[in-house]
């Protein structure tokens, strides 16, 4: 009984694990077994005195004689219990007080280990909220890994190209750095030959096209290849050819027809050339008498006025014929000259004479027919439309210019490729 006290005491002096819950499960199974181990141990003593007593009565029965020797026996067996009882509740109570330290000891560690928790899950906790912002902050770099991708790559395509283009750069140098320094004089000569060709060809300038062939044999000036030689006669011929045309001053004639143009809205229509006629028009001779006493007179006059404003009659000669225009009739006639006159003009631009010459006989009929004859401004006019009519607009311009047809064959040959 003694050894399983020391074996309960010696379990519960084992050091404690690291685990609190596990020392908790170990603690509260040794204090069980404790407690029915003492049980035990308590039975048994009880069944111990019991047994003491039956045999104290038995023999108290057998020898009453020797009552006093066995009453001390009785009380030393007693006191023997007595002190065997207290010892082991000594020990017991030492027992009880280690399970109480170790229990104390145990839940001081499972305070520590609650803290530890709490802190781990407070840190874990810490923890998520620094990888949320980590993956947010992640988020955005990747997408500024992107956008730097994007831009890195735009570069690389920019800096491609422009290598391209210096690279053409250095390929045009390199072939004007192989051309004749002459190369030059030959292109502006060329541009100036094909303006005059343009100049001679649509526009009919033969002076304008005469100086720019000449500009442009000037640049030729001191090239002996056979080809530049071959050119500069072709100039040559180009320029004779347009000195014997006969020029004509389209210009000037469309001057004339703007003159001519202006004056239609002074003309002055047939009849009405004489201001003191146009005052008579609309006044009567048979005005009334400011004398009060001319009554009667004044009053025939009236009633003669009345009638002839009322009923008016009028001889028409076929030369009169505007004394029954309308002022919408006069616009219309005016504008209806205007009109040919513009024709005519846009005739002598393309050089279309017919054309011109019957838009401006139509102009000099309506003015003969409509207008005063003897108005300076009808003179002006007539004079003016007449001198275009009889100015011959036919220019007979030759097809295309030999010294541009030879210079384009050249420029393709020995210029243009070597731009390409």
């Amino acid at each position: 009984m003694v050894n399983n006290t020391s074996a309960t005491a010696s379990t519960s002096n084992a050091a404690p694990s690291t685990n609190p819950a596990t020392d908790v499960a170990v603690v509260t199974t040794n204090y069980q077994q404790y407690v029915s181990s003492e049980s035990a141990t308590i039975n048994e003593l009880k069944g111990e005195v019991g047994t003491l007593k039956a045999q104290l009565a038995q023999l108290q029965a057998q020898n009453s004689g020797s009552k006093h020797g066995l009453l001390w026996l009785v009380v030393v067996i007693a006191l023997a219990g007595a002190g065997f009882a207290g010892f082991t509740a000594y020990q017991n109570q030492n027992a009880l007080l280690k399970l109480d330290a170790n229990s104390a000891a145990t839940q001081q560690q499972i305070s520590s280990a609650v803290a530890q928790i709490q802190g781990s899950a407070n840190a874990f906790q810490y923890a998520e909220q620094q990888n949320a912002s980590l993956q947010q902050a992640l988020g955005g770099l990747t997408q500024n890994y992107q956008s730097l991708g994007q831009s890195v790559n735009g570069l690389i395509a920019a800096q491609q190209q422009q290598g391209a283009t210096v690279s053409d750069l250095d390929r045009r140098l390199q072939s004007y750095a192989e051309r004749n320094p002459n190369d030059w004089k030959l292109a502006e000569s060329y541009f100036l030959v094909n303006n005059a060709a343009a100049k001679a060809i649509f526009e009919h300038d033969t002076k304008a096209a005469v100086w720019m062939l000449s500009q442009a044999d000037s640049l030729l000036v001191g090239m002996q290849e056979v080809e530049v030689v071959a050119l500069r006669e072709a100039i040559s011929k180009d320029i004779a050819t347009l000195k014997q045309i006969s020029p004509v001053d389209i210009r000037g004639l469309g001057l004339n027809l703007d003159r001519a143009y202006d004056n239609v809205d002074t003309l002055v229509l047939e009849g009405y050339s004489d201001p003191a006629k146009r005052a008579a028009a609309f006044q009567s001779n048979n005005e009334p008498s400011a004398n009060v006493a001319d009554w009667k007179e004044n009053l025939t006059k009236s009633a003669n006025d009345f009638a002839q404003r009322f009923i008016e009659i009028r001889h028409r000669t076929p030369e009169a014929a505007t004394e029954f225009l309308s002022p919408e009739q006069d616009l219309y006639l005016r504008e209806n000259i205007k009109t040919r006159i513009l024709l005519a003009k846009a005739d002598l631009a393309h050089g279309d004479k017919d054309s011109m010459q019957a838009n401006l006989n139509d102009a000099i009929k309506l003015v003969t027919t409509y207008f005063d004859q003897e108005s300076a401004v009808t003179k002006n006019t007539l004079e003016l439309l007449n001198q275009v009519v009889a100015s011959d607009i036919t220019i007979s311009m030759p097809e295309s210019l030999q010294s541009a047809v030879d210079f384009a064959a050249f420029a393709q040959a020995h210029l243009l490729n070597r731009v390409n």
